[in-house]
């Protein structure tokens, strides 16, 4: 199948090269994920063209799918926002030498794609021995997860609750928190889950299907990635001068009393961070990024692969993503 379609990206070529590239042809279910041949792209002024070697697969892919997420709010578009590979081919006024480098990139769509085009600025240089695959399994999660737990202040000692920390964010977060040589205690869902947070370094690991969830112990700092009813119960359990980071919310949306849990509060000072990576300026993200890489370089951060598909079984990681949770993050690769 042949087909010219809208992408997030200025320039295409027309001249009979081409990819292969997963178009959101129609919202829907994970059926309407196609594996088509596209044009490869030319990079423009100021851009270049990445060979995809890995690209993530998130909760945001499946909100475009379905039509629910807002920038991009028409179907003819290539989903995924993150992916790692090596720059082939560079636009005028961008400096030769990145031609054969191994880089992350963010995008506002265009991932899953056997090719990207994206701007100079939204490269991050990978260090040798991360791998693209890693690359992407900490990518958005850790950046969410780093810089939020920079604007709570997280420091030695603090005592630090992770929501959900089986998934994605929370997986991250726990990781980090503990590297800033916080007192953590990360929840999850099942005994399995949270021998491996253990493994990765987490010192205390709550298991809800035991029926302990961590409330009302008193923490300086709750990471939440899951919001939904029990976001309020979560705010209580704040030490005066609290600081509650909401960073996802995986869970649904709150109770409409949730935050009468936070006015109740009010004389101890609790404060409410939430963040959205959407916020921050390319800089500040390729800053962060090279940060994180040069972490899972040295060994100290992980990367969690749940499970791997190939371009054309799209489909499939978003059955998987939807079907059971992910313990880390699933890939993408040509």
């Amino acid at each position: 199948m042949l087909t010219l379609i809208r992408v997030c990206h200025s320039v295409t070529n027309f001249g009979m090269v081409f990819m292969k590239a997963v178009i959101v042809p129609s919202f829907g279910d994970s059926d309407v994920l196609t594996l088509v041949d596209h044009a490869e792209p030319i990079p423009g002024l100021g851009r270049v063209v990445v060979k995809m070697e890995a690209a993530g697969v998130g909760y945001v892919d499946v909100m475009a799918r379905k039509g629910d997420y807002q920038p991009l709010s028409e179907p003819g578009f290539v989903p995924g926002l993150e992916a790692a590979g090596t720059v082939a081919a560079v636009g005028k006024g961008v400096d030769a030498r990145w031609t054969g480098q191994r880089v992350f990139l963010l995008t506002k769509c265009g991932a899953y794609a056997e090719a990207i085009e994206v701007g100079e600025r939204d490269l991050v240089r990978l260090p040798a021995g991360v791998s693209a695959a890693e690359a992407v399994a900490l990518g958005i999660n850790a950046l969410v997860a780093g810089l939020g737990l920079d604007r709570a202040n997280v420091k030695k000692g603090d005592r630090v609750l992770v929501r959900g920390a089986g998934g994605g964010i929370g997986l991250m977060a726990a990781q980090l928190a503990t590297l800033a040589e916080g007192e953590v205690t990360a929840i999850t869902s099942s005994p399995e889950r949270a021998d491996r947070l253990r493994e990765l370094g987490v010192a205390r690991v709550l298991d809800r299907s035991e029926g302990v969830d961590g409330r009302g112990e008193g923490y300086d700092v709750v990471v939440d990635p899951v919001a939904g009813a029990d976001l309020g119960r979560y705010i209580e359990g704040l030490r005066p001068n609290g600081r509650y980071l909401l960073v996802g919310s995986a869970g649904g949306v709150p109770e409409p009393d949730t935050f009468q849990s936070f006015l109740a509060g009010y004389h101890n000072s609790p404060t409410l961070i939430a963040f959205s990576l959407n916020s921050v300026g390319p800089e500040t993200v390729g800053v962060a990024a090279a940060a994180l890489f040069d972490q899972a370089a040295r060994g100290d951060l992980r990367g969690v692969i749940d499970e791997q598909f190939p371009l054309a079984e799209a489909h499939r990681a978003h059955e998987r993503l939807e079907s059971a949770p992910v313990f880390g993050k699933i890939t993408l690769h040509p």
